[in-house]
């Protein structure tokens, strides 16, 4: 059973622009719910990863030139230079959930300034996944979501929104496909459930396509920032909820 319900957080946080790593630190801090241990972080990423390749597997063969790699890796750059060097720093701030609290918030406010209609004046080139990869790595920090970070930062710099949601997890591949390659390597060390396995990576599959699907229509319909109100709520609550537990201990 905790495997399908972290499936299903997993699944639907990961895509959708609410920050699956603000919602796992607010659900340590406030209702004491466990990590799910490396096992199932592994699974879970495996299962996250299929659900972009079968949704975008018509788009991935598009991918495969030399023009379009040299995109994905200039726009991994910077995760991967970040992640790097302020690894520590940003493995703290997990333990911060006010600071996440904060963070939610900010990408609540990201998500809004997509609200009117943006005009499309230009291309994916260097520059611009540059600019969306720096947005990527910035979303290490927890509370702030990758997906609706990279997606809001393509549309304001002028990418089309069917760009804007394409590139944004083809960007996501890379980065969900080193962190299981990291984290794969612990799975020996430990023993292996294999209903839990199964379960948990079946249902972040199944919840990361009716994310995906979820938020590609918000997309297309310019109600992306339908999400800020969501992300507001969870602020202001979690903040409460917060101070208000700190001030009775």
């Amino acid at each position: 059973m905790k495997a399908i319900i972290l499936g299903i957080v997993q699944g639907i946080t990961e895509f959708l622009p609410i920050s699956s790593s603000g919602h796992l630190v607010l659900l340590q801090s406030l209702m004491n719910v466990e990590s799910p241990g490396v096992i199932l972080e592994v699974t879970l990423h495996f299962g996250t990863l299929l659900s972009i390749i079968i949704f975008f597997r018509k788009r991935i063969v598009n991918y495969l030139t030399i023009k379009k790699l040299t995109l994905i890796i200039v726009g991994t750059i910077p995760i991967g230079i970040i992640g790097f060097l302020l690894k520590k720093q940003i493995e703290s701030l997990f333990s911060e959930p006010l600071v996440v609290c904060v963070m939610l918030s900010i990408t609540g406010v990201v998500l809004f300034l997509t609200r009117t209609r943006l005009k499309v004046k230009r291309e994916l080139n260097l520059k611009t996944v540059f600019i969306i990869g720096v947005a990527q790595a910035i979303a290490l920090i927890p509370g702030i979501s990758r997906s609706g970070l990279t997606v809001s930062t393509a549309l304001l710099i002028g990418i089309s929104r069917e760009q804007s949601f394409e590139f944004s997890f083809m960007l996501a591949i890379p980065a969900l496909l080193g962190a299981f390659i990291l984290e794969f390597p612990d799975i020996t060390k430990s023993s292996v459930n294999y209903f839990q396995i199964i379960s948990g990576a079946i249902t972040a599959l199944l919840f990361g396509l009716f994310a995906l699907w979820v938020f590609y229509k918000s997309i297309k319909k310019q109600r992306l920032h339908y999400f800020s109100y969501y992300l507001w709520f969870v602020s202001v609550s979690g903040l409460l909820l917060f101070l208000t537990s700190r001030s009775l201990l």
